[in-house]
């Protein structure tokens, strides 16, 4: 290179290694290592002071995990171990013993990375970004150079809700905390229920949702630093899915009571905002929208769901591709929780029938890969388990079927757009063809050797097939001059496939661990194969009766671990003629009425701890007690054997559906594609 060029050449500016304290507020460029007061402060007659740096002289996290652990006082928090033995950290505020919750760094060509104290997100279009890039623009090279966009922001410390200056807001929060020990929020089972609880968690859902470090949780919950929370809420999960096998050893008696315990101890350590990292809520709020309470409940499936998706876009997870993050691990883990989030909210909102809460032009976050979900080994495998090579795949295909099927309900379902568009679904359906071929081997059901590997390979295939019945059951339901085409016969045979599926599933007891969306896929393959049935005649009949007796066998299972409502399956019958439900209820019309439901007794809505208090011995339920059964009422309350006798075809569902009498012979087919959303 000429000297010529070498002067034209621009000349790479490197960082100040050092800024005064007015610079570093205002993220501009400093020389104050050159002159002093530096030419900002000068211009600007202001004082020019130098701070004295913080690097190496701040405890660091570990140091941090020991200093809490080595504390303990009157008000400590009990939390389980996996050795069996307790430990106890001071929560006399809401930020002690825990890890300091950290922002990703911001893009390097975006600004200085983000403070360790907390940050605010603003996006793009927000007028406060203006002001701010504005007084972020450098003098030196005058107006025209302006660095990226920042996004998160530090709430300056005078604004901090946590600092020492709010005396009354900490009074707040040490008076809730109290409650909440009161009322029981922070106990536990012993260690042994725990680890069967634990384990469970980590064998079934972990694997669908990975939305924890794997080995992070261990190290907390080892240490006894795991957030209360989080605990509950994994505990909430842990017992819906474990076996009844593993539930008998347990001490309690009904699985409904063990899960409303666990969910109304976490609902209630969240609405005393007790818990402040924000990842951590969002962990435990994703865990919270698995509980199924009634049509009438306001805290269902929706409200959880969207509150995590507003905390995740509000720490900006929807823009992941605008930071940089500190380690790989940590983009792993937001990509894991903003994918799971992702796929749950098209899931429920395609059985509810209702918007879902992200929309794919507010998101700029990569697709999930297997270098994403792939795990640090974490001590503790026997309570925590390992990582399958199919639980590196799994996740990341289902966050694939998600964008297709967010595709197919706005194209054919959505009120503003044409579902008659034939270059749409073929499109589509090329799509599903496309994602079937590149299916990974360790996800085919014919590869499938494990329980693992079954499992997941079943609910992918289910996943699969339950979105080409999305795609032609409208064909399906309207046949051509009563014939079943060609287009309908793909929602047909997609619903046999899935039948074949449950079939198998079901022979290794494998449906009962199977998440909620599974009831939604079953469900849905119950009405196409009750439509079937109700059309057709000889040995076509009786084979759908069978996949439809199938499907409700599994619908059985399932009530196990989600509590399936009655109502909804009663609206099912309701919606058949007399002949039709008499054929597929598995008991007689003339049966004896079945016993009152012990779920009756339970009370309508979650706000108090129905298990929390003493009983009339003095003991708490989170202690083994030979008195502690006499608490509850006998019996599985989510007994699924009364289902087909709560049938009561005499009472008037009319103003919920506009069911038809059941004198009328015909199949009302407008009813059964409302009852979709019910599931």
């Amino acid at each position: 290179m000429s000297s010529q060029d070498a002067s034209g050449h621009r000349q790479v500016r490197t960082r100040a290694k050092q800024a005064c304290l007015h610079c570093n507020r205002r993220r501009i460029r400093c020389n104050v290592l050159q002159m002093h007061p530096c030419q900002n402060c000068l211009s600007l007659n202001v004082p020019c002071e130098i701070g004295v740096s913080k690097r190496g002289k701040y405890p660091r996290k570990k140091t941090a995990r020991q200093h809490a652990l080595s504390q303990t006082d009157g008000n400590s928090v009990q939390l389980p171990t996996s050795s069996g033995k307790e430990r106890s950290h001071s929560s006399t505020s809401p930020s002690d013993g825990r890890d300091e919750e950290r922002e990703p760094h911001v893009h390097p060509k975006s600004g200085d990375a983000a403070s360790a104290h907390q940050t605010v997100f603003f996006g793009e279009s927000s007028p406060l970004t203006v002001v701010i890039d504005e007084g972020r623009r450098s003098l030196e090279k005058g107006s025209g150079e302006l660095h990226m966009t920042r996004f998160h922001y530090p709430i300056p410390e005078k604004l901090n809700a946590f600092s020492t200056r709010d005396e009354a807001f900490r009074a707040h929060k040490v008076k809730k905390e109290d409650q909440l020990r009161a009322d029981g929020a922070f106990l536990y089972p012993p260690p042994e229920t725990c680890a069967i609880l634990l384990r469970a968690y980590f064998d079934w859902f972990h694997p669908c949702f990975p939305i924890l470090d794997r080995a992070a949780v261990y190290e907390g919950y080892a240490q006894g630093i795991l957030s209360p929370l989080l605990l509950q809420a994994m505990l909430f999960i842990g017992v819906s899915l474990c076996t009844d096998e593993a539930f008998a050893q347990t001490e309690f008696p009904v699985r409904y009571w063990a899960k409303f315990l666990f969910y109304s101890r976490a609902k209630a350590i969240y609405d005393a905002e007790w818990e402040s990292n924000k990842t951590v809520k969002i962990q435990s709020l994703f865990l919270l929208s698995f509980w199924r309470g009634g049509p009438s409940e306001e805290r269902d499936i929706r409200f959880w769901l969207g509150i995590a998706i507003d905390l995740a876009q509000k720490r900006g997870m929807h823009l992941m591709s605008k930071f940089s993050f500190g380690s790989g691990r940590e983009a792993g883990l937001w990509k894991r929780i903003w994918w799971s989030l992702y796929a749950r909210d098209q899931q429920s909102a395609a059985a509810l029938g209702l918007p879902p809460h992200i929309r794919d032009e507010d998101c700029d976050v990569a697709m999930l890969e297997p270098d994403d979900i792939l795990e640090e080994e974490a001590g503790g495998q026997g309570l925590f388990g390992v990582q399958c090579i199919e639980d590196l795949r799994y996740p990341a295909e289902t966050a694939k079927l998600a964008k297709l099927l967010r595709s197919i309900v706005s194209i054919h379902y959505s009120p503003v757009s044409s579902s008659s568009s034939g270059t749409s679904r073929a499109t589509l359906h090329k799509q599903l063809v496309d994602w079937e071929s590149d299916m990974p081997p360790e996800l085919k059901l014919e590869n499938a050797t494990t329980s693992r590997a079954r499992f997941l390979a079943g609910l992918l295939q289910m996943t699969y097939q339950n979105l080409y019945v999305l795609l032609y059951r409208p064909s399906f339901l309207n046949p051509t001059e009563g014939i079943l085409d060609s287009q309908g016969q793909i929602a047909l045979d997609a619903a046999t496939k899935s039948t074949r599926v449950l079939e198998d599933m079901l022979s290794h007891n494998l449906v009962q661990h199977g998440p909620p969306h599974l009831i939604t896929h079953a469900f849905s393959t119950l009405c196409i194969h009750t439509i079937e049935f109700r059309r057709s005649s000889g040995t076509g009949r009786k084979l759908a009766e069978h996949r439809a007796r199938l499907c409700l066998l599994s619908l059985q299972e399932l009530q196990k671990s989600w509590d399936l409502e009655n109502w909804v399956l009663n609206l099912f019958f309701r919606c058949l003629d007399d002949s039709t439900a008499r054929t597929l209820r598995p008991v007689d019309a003339t049966a004896p009425p079945p016993k009152t439901e012990a779920r009756d007794l339970v009370p309508a809505t979650p706000d108090a701890f129905p298990a929390l208090n003493m009983n009339p011995e003095g003991h708490t339920l989170d202690a083994p007690c030979q008195s502690a059964h006499s608490h509850y009422p006998t019996g599985d309350i989510s007994a699924p054997s009364d289902w087909y006798g709560l049938f009561n075809f005499a009472e008037d569902y009319t103003d919920i559906s506009g069911v038809i009498p059941s004198h009328d012979p015909s199949i009302n087919l407008q009813n059964l594609e409302f009852l979709y959303r019910f599931l």
